[in-house]
């Protein structure tokens, strides 16, 4: 049973992976789509693309191993204890992140141009448009896929593998080097959380907050820039990102890592001490679900499922690294 979701888990990553290259060139050629793309339109591709390919697999799963949604997501009601708790480690997220970040644009010069085409697009956007898509599509559909399907799918395997698997899968699932370094460590945080919580609500909570902070933040610094800038050019060059980033390449790597530190031991501790809370206030254990035996047990036979089970996620990371080289 377990090698035959692990089996069924990887290959629904290489379909992941191809529907969110090809649907949004599909419904660039469908809706003849030419030129440059406005950031709502944008968004709105990014947003449908989530939900039919992240949404349309988390279903498939399910229906292919017989087993509830909720069920196999572990979606279960969390205290407002618990909530204030997640808003804090958000918070202590976010102030880690800063510091993640500066060292990573320091490292590797390449990640200033993620930023930049990240807060381009998140700037050129409605602000409406933008909570919805940015903010609560990947709280619900990212987390249904990455810790749901594969949080069941690698019940059973090592915990220490099986976090370190699902993080490198959900980091490099973004596809540029700022949101993979930076992905890795927010992926880690969502995978404390979900089972400090022992609900899937629980990583969507810590998921959306975090999103909304950057997004919100983003967006405050862009109309902040527009009234002490009259040559924004409407928003598409965020001055204020540009500043960041002639700030770090021009500042001493020792500056860097001094400023970084700051924000590390900060953030760091807020999380130390709010993930130990939410460890601490769970008010009762995860009950385990009996599997069914269903069409993956029936067929479990003594073939050669384990041998092959991870050469989906080989193929998947070895495609990634192209994708990722070719971009650059």
């Amino acid at each position: 049973m377990k090698s035959k979701k692990i089996l069924l888990a990887n290959i629904l990553l290489l379909v992941a992976l191809l529907l969110f290259i090809f649907v949004p060139s599909l419904a660039n050629i469908f809706l003849k789509l030419k030129g440059s793309i406005s950031g709502d339109i944008s968004l709105l591709l990014s947003g449908g693309t989530t939900v039919i390919t992240l949404g349309g697999i988390a279903l498939l799963y399910c229906k292919i191993i017989k087993i509830p949604f909720n069920k196999v997501m572990v979606i279960k009601k969390i205290s407002v204890k618990q909530v204030y708790l997640i808003m804090l480690v958000a918070v202590g997220t976010y102030i880690f992140a800063v510091g993640i970040n500066s060292v990573s644009m320091k490292l590797f010069p390449v990640a200033i141009k993620d930023s930049m085409q990240i807060s381009n697009l998140l700037n050129s956007s409605s602000l409406l448009l933008g909570l919805i898509v940015v903010v609560l599509l990947p709280a619900f559909f990212e987390e249904v896929f990455f810790r749901g399907i594969f949080l069941d799918a690698y019940e059973g395997v090592n915990k220490k593998v099986k976090y370190i698997i699902i993080t490198l899968i959900f980091a490099t699932f973004h596809g540029n080097v700022m949101q993979i370094i930076y992905v890795m460590f927010l992926g880690l945080i969502l995978l404390k959380v979900r089972e400090h919580t022992g609900s899937i609500v629980g990583s969507m909570t810590l998921h959306a907050a975090n999103n909304a902070i950057s997004f919100i933040i983003s967006k405050i610094a862009m109309n902040y820039t527009k009234v002490i800038n009259t040559g924004t050019n409407n928003g598409v060059i965020d001055p204020s990102q540009a500043a960041a980033a002639a700030d770090v390449m021009n500042a001493s790597f020792l500056v860097v890592f001094l400023r970084a530190l700051i924000f590390l031991l900060i953030g760091g501790a807020m999380l130390y001490i709010n993930l130990r809370k939410l460890k601490e206030c769970i008010e009762e254990k995860v009950e385990i679900e009996p599997v069914k035996k269903d069409y993956l047990v029936r067929n479990e036979g003594n073939g050669n499922i384990k041998t092959i089970q991870y050469i989906p996620l080989t193929i998947y990371f070895a495609s990634m690294i192209v994708i990722v080289v070719l971009r650059y």
